[in-house]
């Protein structure tokens, strides 16, 4: 059995405001000198439609999806203190916002530890699942 569990809740988008396209950056980037040949043939620098826009020390995350289409399959990933936790999947439309927080026995545990992090999970339109993490 888990003792911790992460659990998510979909805020309400922010009114008054629109998705903007994100541009990615020179210095996010990695190396295709660095990446074996196939790979350097089909990577693609993909913008991170995510922005976090709350925290707190207590391991509660708010962010907001930025991008311009929904996204499937939408959880959080937290590893830490030698145990996982995983949200449940939920489609998030541009504006929307996530709120995830840890819940549980050792999740204070979880958060605190030196090897903790937390990991957005999402599918693309496309069908392609990306990651980003997410220092706590």
């Amino acid at each position: 059995m888990n003792p911790f569990r992460l659990s998510t809740r979909l805020q309400a988008p922010v009114r008054g405001r629109r998705a903007v396209r994100l541009v990615p950056g020179a210095d996010g980037a990695a190396s295709p000198a660095a990446a074996p040949a196939a790979a350097r043939e089909s990577a693609v620098a993909v913008p991170v439609p995510w922005r976090v826009v709350a925290r707190s020390p207590a391991g509660v995350v708010e962010v907001e999806h930025r991008g311009e289409s929904a996204l499937h399959s939408v959880r959080f990933a937290l590893a830490g203190a030698g145990m996982l936790g995983l949200s449940l999947p939920r489609t998030v439309f541009p504006g929307e916002r996530l709120r995830v927080a840890l819940r549980g026995t050792r999740g204070d545990a979880a958060v605190e530890s030196p090897d903790a992090m937390l990991v957005l999970r999402w599918f693309q339109p496309d069908g392609t699942e990306l990651l980003w993490p997410i220092a706590l």
